[in-house]
């Protein structure tokens, strides 16, 4: 049958450390796409679709 796993108290730290790591990630991303100037936008928008 299926059994529960059971964590210890040491084991919960991993994924809390995982979470926080890709948190960071994300907030950090988002924090510079929201201070990014307009100009430097529209150019990252524009940039898969120009030819050289």
């Amino acid at each position: 049958m299926l059994r529960r796993i059971i964590y210890e108290d040491w084991q919960l730290i991993f994924p809390v450390i995982a979470l926080a790591a890709a948190s960071c990630v994300y907030l950090v991303a988002a924090w510079a796409a929201t201070r990014m100037k307009p100009g430097d936008a529209q150019r990252l928008a524009r940039l898969p679709l120009e030819h050289d």
